[in-house]
């Protein structure tokens, strides 16, 4: 299940049962609602929405649900942090190590279709 943030970032709708609808717009007299809201990053700088759309699709393919905490973006690199290792989107060439697998940046993946045989090589690995 995706998180709510996470479905805002994609532009998603948010399903609801007639049920679920229903049970929300009575609410009894004695209770009180509330709302949590989560403060957004001043300065902070947003993928693409098709790229990140391409983060959260790659992910899935490897069998991992993406989670909008997890990402680091700096404008030019974008970073993801699975539980044993690090991806760094920016540069497939790049050595890798124990901790960091370099792949190519989400701009030139999808700019370049023919780079992603390479990451999606590289991802499998993730899987075993």
């Amino acid at each position: 299940m995706l998180s709510n943030r996470l479905i805002d970032e994609l532009g998603l709708l948010r399903l609801t049962t007639k049920q679920a609808q229903q049970n929300n717009e009575t609410p009894q007299s004695n209770q009180a609602v509330s709302a949590v809201v989560e403060p957004e990053p001043q300065a902070a700088e947003k993928l693409d929405k098709n790229e990140f759309r391409l983060l959260v699709k790659m992910l899935q393919a490897i069998k991992h649900e993406c989670q909008y905490d997890h990402i680091d973006y700096d404008g030019s690199t974008v970073k993801y942090s699975l539980s044993n290792k690090t991806l760094v989107f920016n540069d497939i060439n790049q050595p890798d190590d124990a901790n960091t697998m370099h792949l190519s940046s989400l701009h030139d993946l999808i700019n370049q279709p023919e780079l992603k045989r390479p990451v999606w090589e590289k991802l499998k690995t993730l899987m075993s």
